[in-house]
Formats: C-alpha cells, sequence, structure tokens
C-alpha cells in the first residue's frame, strides 16, 4: 500500500486532437510532440511520438459469429511513447482527453489514470483535466510470464517435466469466450466499453492464475491467453442451453470447430473456457436443479474433443439476488472447474482430504476455499501426462494492455475490493460493508449498497486485495503484502496549488434536482465521490449520499399528490409481479417510528386476501423495483421541524451525514443478513421468513402486526447446500499414454 505522499490528483493538459493528428502523419512521424506538467515537486518534460508497433497484426480478439476484430485496426494515432533517452513513458490518449500511462524515471514509477468520472473530474478552466498520479518503485523484472495472443513465433517444446531437471512447467494454452447471455450484462454496466471489459476479463484470468501459483498447490502452472471472443450474438453452432450438460457438450463441439489441431500452432489452445450469463441447471430425477454452477470433464485437458469448461459468470436468481458466481467469486469456481479438466476430483471423493475448506471442494458457495488440499497438489505433481502443456511461455511480447500477467497475480490491487461490490451487485454505488475488521474481506467479502437492504457475500476477496497497513489478501488469508512502494518525503506542493490535491477523497459531485413531486414534499440530490487512495479501503465514510433541494422548479405547474395516491400507483405495478398483493386495493404511507426508522418511507400494498398491508422490501429488494417512496417525500413531522425519507429513512430536514459515517449504522431496526440467491429452501428459512412477514406488516388499520424491537435476522446458508456432482468423466475408450493420450483423441 502506498501513503497519501505518494498520489497526488494534478491537472493535465489535453492531447489536442490536431496535435494527436500531426503527431500520427507518416510524414512527420520523426518529429515528437512536446508535453509538460508538474507533479511531485518536479517538471517533467516529454517528446512524445506515435507507437506504431503497439498492436502486431497477429493479435486478435474475436466477436459474434466467427467474425475477428484485428487490434492493429484500432486507431494508433492515440497511443504514444517518450522518445528521449532520459526517461521511460508511454501514453495513451484515445477518449475525453484523459491520459493513460506510466513514466519511468531515477527509479521511480509514475502512474497516470484520469480521475474517474462521477468523481468530480472536470476542467480547471485552463482546459486541464484532473488525473490521479500514483508514485512507486519501478516493477519487479518479469519472471517465466507467458504472453497472450502470442504472435507467430515459437520457442522449442520443453522436456517433459520428469526428464528435466528442477521443478515442473507448465502453461496452459486458453481460450476464453464470453457469450452472449455475459456480454449483455457486464458491457452495459461498463459504460458499453469493449476495452473496459476486456480488462475485466483479463483481471479475472489473472485471479485465476494467481490461484493456480498459490505455494500450496506445490507447483505453479502459467496461464496463458491464446485467443479471446466476444460473443455479441450467440453463434447458431453454440445454442445457449441453461441445461449444463447440453451447454457442454455443444460449447466442447464448438471450441473443436475452431482449434488448430497442431499444438505448435502459436493459434492452439490446450483448454477452452466459457464464461456464461446463464443460469445452469441440472436434470435431476425429472426435477430442475439450480445449485450448479459449473461444468467440465475430468481429466478432459489435451483431448480437443474434451478439453472444455463452462462456468457461470455474473448469475442471478429470477429476483434479481445474486449467486455465488456473479461477481469475482466466480474466478474460483472457475479454477475448480479448471482443476476438475486437469484431472482433479472432489476433495473427500475417492481420497482422503477433507471435503470443505479447499478449492476444490463439493461445495462452492462464497466462504473461504481459497486454496489448495494435498489431493489437489499431488494430481499436479503426476501431471507429466499432459505433454500439451509442455510449451515455452518465453515468446514475443503481446501488447500491455492484452497481457493479463499485468496484473502480477495480484488483481485485487487495482479491482479493490469496492470494485468487486461494484461487480457483483453491478452496481456503482456498492462498497464493503463497513462492519468487521478488512482482514475478514480476505476470507468472505461482504458488500452493500444504499439501494438495497441487507449485505451480499462476494465470496473471497481477489489476491491482491488491501486488507490492512501493507497487508493483502492471498489464499483466502490477509498476509503482509510481498512487494511494497518504499516510504518518500512528502513532496512539496507545486507553484499552482490549486492543481494539485493529496490523495484521499475527490469532492462531492452533485446531481440536478429530482423529486417525486409529492404533497409537502422536497426535492433530493443523489451526490458521489471517489477515494484517489491506492486501497479504497483508506477513505472512511460514504461514496454516495444524498440531500434535500428546493423542487419548486422541479415540479413547476404540476398537480401535487397525496402520498397515498402515490403509493396507490406503485402498488398497481408491484402487483404484476407479486400477486398476494391486490392491483387495485391502493396503498398508504405508514405512521413514523423513531424505532423503525424506515416505516414512513416504505410502500405498503393492500393483500389479495384483503387481511391488512404489506410492504413488499424483501421481495423486490433486488428485482429493480423500489419499495420505498422517492427521496425528498415528507414523512412526520415532530411539532418543531418537518421530517423527509432520506436513503429509505424517515429523517429531520436539518439531517447532516457525518463525512466517516454510513446510512448503514443508523440505530434503525432493519431486515438483516445475506441477500445471496439461495440454493435450497430450509425449515430456519421458512420460519425466519413468516417472522419477517409479520414484521413488514400492517393490519387493515395500519398498525403494525408485530412490535418485535428486532426483525429476525435472515439465516446463514450452510456451504453443503452447494454441494454438487459438476464434472463429467471422460469416456473410457480415451485411454492415457505414459507420455500422453493415445492418437484419435
Amino acid at each position: 500500500m502506498q501513503d497519501s505522499s505518494d498520489i497526488q490528483v494534478v491537472y493535465l493538459p489535453a492531447l489536442l486532437p490536431r496535435e494527436a493528428q500531426l503527431a500520427s502523419d507518416k510524414q512527420s512521424e520523426d518529429i515528437p510532440l512536446p508535453y509538460s506538467f508538474d507533479a511531485f515537486g518536479r517538471n517533467f518534460e516529454l517528446q512524445l511520438v506515435p507507437n506504431r508497433r503497439l498492436v502486431s497484426p497477429e493479435f486478435r480478439v474475436w466477436s459474434d459469429q466467427g467474425q475477428e476484430v484485428t487490434l492493429s485496426a484500432v486507431d494508433s494515432s492515440c497511443h504514444f511513447q517518450h522518445a528521449g533517452s532520459n526517461a521511460v513513458a508511454a501514453f495513451s490518449a484515445c477518449r475525453d482527453h484523459a491520459l493513460h500511462g506510466l513514466i519511468v524515471v531515477d527509479n521511480s514509477t509514475y502512474e497516470v489514470r484520469p480521475l474517474p468520472l462521477g468523481s468530480g473530474r472536470a476542467e480547471n478552466g485552463s482546459g486541464r483535466t484532473a488525473h490521479v498520479i500514483r508514485r512507486a518503485p519501478p516493477p519487479a523484472p518479469p519472471g517465466d510470464d507467458a504472453r497472450l495472443l502470442r504472435p507467430r513465433v515459437r520457442r522449442p517444446r520443453a522436456y517433459p517435466p520428469r526428464l528435466k531437471p528442477g521443478p515442473p512447467n507448465y502453461t496452459i494454452e486458453l481460450a476464453l469466450f464470453l457469450d452472449e447471455a455475459a456480454y449483455k450484462i457486464f458491457y452495459p454496466y461498463l459504460n458499453y466499453s469493449e476495452s473496459d471489459l476486456r480488462d475485466m476479463l483479463l483481471a479475472y484470468i489473472n485471479g485465476v492464475q494467481a490461484l493456480y501459483q498459490h505455494s500450496s498447490l506445490g507447483t505453479h502452472i502459467q496461464l496463458s491467453l491464446v485467443r479471446l471472443t466476444l460473443l455479441r450474438s450467440q453463434p447458431s453452432s453454440l445454442p445457449p442451453h441453461a441445461e449444463r450438460g447440453r451447454l457442454l457438450d455443444s460449447f466442447c463441439a464448438y471450441q473443436r470447430s475452431l482449434n488448430v489441431d497442431d499444438d505448435d500452432d502459436p493459434q492452439h489452445w490446450d483448454m477452452a473456457l466459457l464464461l456464461s450469463g446463464l443460469d445452469f441447471y441440472s436434470e435431476e430425477g425429472g426435477r430442475r436443479n439450480g445449485v450448479t454452477m459449473g461444468l467440465a470433464p475430468v481429466g478432459g485437458v489435451c483431448l480437443p474433443a474434451h478439453a472444455c469448461v463452462v462456468s457461470e459468470f455474473g448469475t442471478s436468481d429470477m429476483l434479481g439476488r445474486p449467486y455465488p458466481s456473479a461477481g469475482f467469486t466466480s474466478v474460483y469456481i472457475l479454477a475448480h472447474e479448471i482443476g476438475h479438466n486437469l484431472g482433479m476430483h472432489h476433495d473427500g471423493t475417492g481420497n482422503n482430504c477433507a471435503r470443505d475448506g479447499y478449492i476444490m471442494s463439493p461445495s462452492r458457495g462464497t466462504n473461504g476455499e481459497a486454496s489448495w488440499s494435498t489431493c489437489s497438489a499431488r494430481v499436479v505433481a503426476d501431471l507429466q501426462w499432459a505433454t500439451c502443456l509442455f510449451d515455452g511461455s518465453d515468446d514475443l511480447d503481446a501488447p500491455s494492455e492484452l497481457q493479463h500477467e499485468r496484473f502480477g497475480g495480484a488483481p485485487g490491487a487495482v479491482w479493490s475490493a469496492k470494485k468487486q461490490c461494484e461487480i457483483l451487485l453491478r452496481d456503482a454505488d456498492a462498497a464493503p460493508s463497513p462492519s468487521g475488521p478488512a482482514g475478514e474481506h480476505c476470507s468472505q467479502l461482504a458488500c452493500r449498497t444504499p439501494h438495497r437492504a441487507g449485505y451480499y457475500y462476494a465470496g473471497p476477496a481477489l489476491p491482491g486485495t488491501p486488507c490492512g497497513m501493507h497487508m493483502w489478501c492471498q489464499g483466502g488469508e490477509c498476509v503482509p503484502a510481498k512487494a511494497l512502494p518504499t516510504s518518500s518525503t512528502t513532496a512539496k506542493p507545486d507553484k499552482d496549488i490549486d492543481n494539485t490535491i493529496s490523495g484521499g477523497w475527490s469532492p462531492w459531485r452533485e446531481a440536478s434536482c429530482q423529486s417525486g413531486c409529492s404533497d409537502r414534499s422536497r426535492g433530493f440530490r443523489e451526490r458521489r465521490r471517489v477515494c484517489t487512495k491506492p486501497s479504497t479501503d483508506a477513505c472512511q465514510g460514504a461514496s454516495y449520499d444524498v440531500v434535500l433541494c428546493d423542487d419548486t422548479k422541479v415540479c413547476g405547474k404540476k398537480t401535487r399528490v397525496g402520498a397515498s395516491e402515490l403509493a396507490s400507483r406503485k402498488c398497481a405495478e408491484y402487483a404484476s409481479l407479486l400477486p398476494e398483493l391486490d392491483p387495485r386495493g391502493g396503498g398508504l404511507q405508514a405512521p413514523h417510528d423513531p424505532t423503525r426508522m424506515w416505516m414512513g418511507c416504505a410502500v405498503f400494498c393492500r393483500r389479495a386476501s384483503g387481511g391488512g398491508f404489506y410492504a413488499p422490501r424483501v421481495e423486490l429488494n433486488d428485482a429493480g423495483k423500489d419499495p420505498y417512496f422517492p427521496d425528498g417525500t415528507w414523512c412526520h413531522n415532530d411539532g418543531s421541524q418537518d421530517y423527509y425519507c432520506l436513503q429509505h429513512h424517515c429523517l429531520p430536514e436539518n439531517f447532516k451525514m457525518n463525512a466517516q459515517w454510513h446510512i448503514w449504522e443508523l440505530p434503525s431496526q432493519d431486515v438483516s443478513g445475506p441477500f445471496n440467491a439461495r440454493a435450497l429452501s430450509t425449515p430456519d428459512d421458512e420460519a425466519a421468513a413468516a417472522a419477517i412477514k409479520a414484521y413488514l406488516s400492517l393490519d387493515n388499520a395500519g398498525v403494525p402486526l408485530t412490535r418485535s424491537a428486532l426483525p429476525p435476522q435472515i439465516p446463514e446458508e450452510p456451504e453443503e447446500n452447494w454441494e454438487v456432482v459438476d464434472y463429467v468423466d471422460v469416456p473410457k475408450q480415451r485411454k492415457r499414454s505414459p507420455r500422453g493420450y493415445s492418437p484419435g483423441t
């Protein structure tokens, strides 16, 4: 981790299109473009020239039905290198005058990134835009990392590990396919940027890579991406079967038709991976079992027809509640399925290892299990039969933006705990739960969002996720970080002090005033800020807030409606999803209760049975429907001041959020517990659900059915509920020989 003296927000001059065009003109390619700025008390003088060799014609990303997107076709006029000998620098300025790049000078590295949108990023009036600059020592020299999407240059095949002195060296050449369902989940969330989508997938694969280089495995296995395919639409030869067996069969045949037979061909892969946004199920005894999240043939690697794996990614249930595969927990699910394809069986099945606690556990929930058992390690130690994994991995460099290795086995250092929560819930306001020490994130990252009740488990945090001072997560544990930035003296501020801000919270950025335009209502503004420190855990307090505003102009001449009429409109909408509600029964606003601060802001709807009113907060929590009145709705007067709804709580109009405080810390008794999708319903679940329904109900007179001080918490789900057989056996006629599989496989 870095301290704030190693981070500054600096307003950088834009690389104007005219200058970029001049620099990219082939007739003037030797004419450098001067570029300078001040940071950390020093002046950076760069001479930028376009980098025309950034993308080789051999490197391709594929999409749709066989359509290849050649990266060299991307506009190269926005990628630059420093032409001088005093420093090494590379910049990209392809969108919105935002710069991404690195400068290495005087044994220090400076990373330059734009301050994210939504954080108050703006020009300072002189054409300069806010960027975050981080100072760190140079990265460690690379080891035997493979390169992604390698050109057509191949080192000779390595000797089999059993014939070569020293530890074995395995490289799995991978083809990664993202199906249409997953594409439609993540592409809109990532602001319709395939570049950002690709970056997320590379961080994802790097997380899997980190698990396969964990010390508990005994032998390091290198992952090397040969092909990345984004399926904007599902090809006819790969029908979107959610039934896992049919999906695996069709994917194995699909990838087999695309793969090159010759293992020495640089476009050949050893294993194909399908990340799918479909909710997998298996058919067992005529019934659907939705517990499964992946499927793989055991020992199928190096068999072209069986070297294939399918795994969920981004999946939620019908009510929108995330499965363990919804976020980066899918990294562990995919590592588990790859383990099957390498020949691993479940721990405790035909071996003497414990069933729980490791990656190859038969249950794959969200709690821990981020290291390998000795049984898995023994399988890898006896992997000499898989001769397709002996390829050398020191081929020519691929573009840095296409290398999953650039995350250094610690993708959590880039994809922070907050970003992991955002991916899980596809919500930019999601964040790690503020309760509990950061070290607990390593085994089970709990996430919350101001837009939903309860919390959600994202599974073990990604390797490299900060968990304390000079600590990060590895193998599900909080351990000392291997490489720490050196402490440096705080740099003296530049003369233009307004251009430099120390790392921490950015200024609040407020949205425009909105309003539900109900009787006596006020308007509301959402506001957001971002943490510019290397770890978002280092910034205390909330990144999202709501404040009141005058809604006179917003509502204009609109007729303001009463709370009951507004509730009735919402209840008619809810009833289309929940048959237990009467679509014509109307709704109401309950009186304020200081022990239940949500009551005056929740919409109560009449039950279809006529038995009082119910607030469908649990059922609609993840369904994309807001079961509350809009923020700014009047909800109470205590005789001295009015109260208004703010983030689903009825609060006094002069209420102010403390800078280091979360709305979740209000002393309001509320429904709590994990809201993840559940594998099975247990008697405890049913008992809790009945008690929660009573807690959220009113009688016909609008009086709460229960006055219990604390509602029951949704029970934690036992890990064994997720136990499933997620593998298939390779046909027995496929025989293994001492050096591999028999011909014709």
